[in-house]
């Protein structure tokens, strides 16, 4: 159900260079929530382009998680939204409305692949957090892919190493395209491409893939698939703009 509310900031907290966790009231609708890959919609205090200023961003959090509602979003120099969600003190109130998008789960038989670059975990961890916990996807394997450059940009990893601990069906690898080698756990150096490399081709086609980054790296990725004669009725994904 789609509403418009005051939603206050609860915490803060920069998870990584110019990369802030965002914690904001829930809704005090009780018939309220959203599927978890969906996204609210930010009214900015401008105008842009003649309009009130608007901003996406994907639900972090498990729809499980009824206290908040939570946000990972990277700040872009002079972006309009980021200048917003920058200044922003704890305590103060933002209009959010929501939730909205299509980047959710599709039932299937298959088992799935996450594919994401930079804040696109945010949806796709709201995803594994609720099928993981829900038990709803017990039957199939569940695998990320998640494109960063540097260690140093890293965050969620404390989150992520639980679901991949307690659940023996989730694992994952971080694709690090900047560093030249990484003696630690759950990482690869190369692309998000390296990690579908590992990959049997001939069971490319055994999983649904959901792609969440900016345009050019959704369109790579899809055209990878693609390729590797992967239906396109198995790709689902999500770009940031």
């Amino acid at each position: 159900m789609l509403i418009t509310y005051q939603a206050t900031l609860l915490e803060k907290t920069e998870i990584a260079p110019e990369v802030y966790l965002l914690k904001f009231s829930y809704p005090v609708d009780p018939d309220w929530t959203y599927k978890a890959g969906q996204y609210m919609i930010f009214h900015i205090p401008k105008e842009e382009n003649g309009h009130p200023a608007r901003r996406l961003y994907s639900i972090a959090s498990s729809p499980l998680e009824k206290d908040y509602v939570s946000f990972v979003i990277e700040i872009i120099p002079n972006g309009l939204g980021s200048t917003f969600v920058k200044k922003l003190p704890v305590g103060e109130e933002a209009t959010l409305q929501g939730p909205a998008g299509l980047f959710t789960y599709k039932d299937s038989e298959r088992d799935i692949v996450f594919l994401a670059t930079g804040t696109g975990v945010a949806p796709i961890y709201s995803m594994l957090k609720t099928m993981l916990e829900t038990n709803s996807t017990a039957n199939k394997q569940l695998k990320l892919f998640w494109g960063m450059k540097y260690e140093k940009d890293l965050y969620l990893l404390a989150e992520l190493r639980t679901l991949a601990e307690k659940y023996d069906n989730f694992t994952m690898k971080i694709c690090l395209s900047r560093e030249e080698k990484s003696d630690k756990p759950h990482r690869l150096i190369g692309r998000v491409t390296h990690g579908l490399d590992e990959m049997d081709p001939g069971t490319m086609n055994n999983n649904d893939y959901y792609i969440c980054g900016g345009p050019n790296v959704v369109e790579s990725l899809k055209k990878y698939l693609a390729e590797k004669n992967v239906l396109q009725d198995q790709v689902y994904f999500e770009k940031f703009t």
